[in-house]
């Protein structure tokens, strides 16, 4: 029995160290914003294959190329949509992958009619505009997205009209927020209710410390869920 359990935690800690295989990135991209997302992933994952495409009906169409030849084989999802338009991405060919557990999404948007599909699936009931800029807080400060980030400002590039969410949630769960106590409507990065995957009404992209934030909720999204907890770890000492 004790093999058994010293196996277990073997496996376990070797799928720790796993790194996401096949990576599908759709974001906007403009006047110096928007690629935070792909040093945060470089940084991370250098070996990870990374299928990454900015707004254009072309990049729309090779994403849902991609997601429907790869699909289950994707590991992680990236949705990070700020300032161009997305209704043709494939919405629900992302819910269907997220619904079946099989791949780990981000999805961030200044616009959800098209996109309420998957949002409402990762537990978000409503999305109300931020056109100005306005402070950002850390609700849960322990957490792994917010460990290490002193600094939520935010200022966007000139140009394109930017619009960042407050969110209202069902089953998310919010670490951050545009109260500086957590308060209903008020949402920003929240974890989606398969407890791994990250909905956000606040776009790291223009963030003064985005790249760090990007790391944070990457690294948690790949590796927090399958960390041991202590109660897991207690069972395994018990069985001993």
């Amino acid at each position: 029995m004790k093999f058994v359990f010293v196996l277990l935690l073997v496996v376990s800690l070797t799928a720790i160290a796993q790194v996401p295989a096949n990576i599908l990135i759709y974001h906007d991209s403009f006047g110096g914003a928007g690629d935070e997302v792909l040093t945060a992933v470089s940084n991370l994952w250098p070996s990870a294959t990374v299928m990454a495409y900015t707004y254009s009906t072309g990049g729309m169409a090779a994403f849902n190329a991609d997601l429907g030849s790869i699909g289950s084989d994707l590991d992680i999802i990236i949705i990070d949509c700020w300032c161009g338009f997305h209704s043709d991405l494939d919405w629900y060919g992302v819910k269907v992958l997220y619904d079946a557990g099989t791949v780990r999404v981000f999805a961030s948007c200044w616009k959800w009619s098209s996109g309420a599909v998957l949002g409402d699936a990762m537990g978000v009931t409503g999305y109300n505009d931020i056109t100005t800029v306005i402070p950002h807080y850390a609700w849960e400060t322990e957490h792994d997205i917010t460990s290490g980030i002193t600094d939520w400002s935010w200022a966007p590039p000139t140009g394109p009209d930017i619009i960042n969410i407050k969110m209202t949630v069902s089953d998310a769960t919010p670490v951050t927020g545009w109260a500086d106590t957590p308060t209903a409507g008020e949402a920003g990065i929240c974890v989606a209710n398969d407890g791994c995957s990250v909905i956000s009404g606040y776009t790291p992209a223009f963030a003064t410390e985005g790249v760090a934030i990007w790391e944070n909720i990457l690294e948690f999204m790949w590796l927090g869920p399958q960390a041991l907890q202590n109660a897991t770890w207690a069972g395994i000492k018990t069985a001993f």
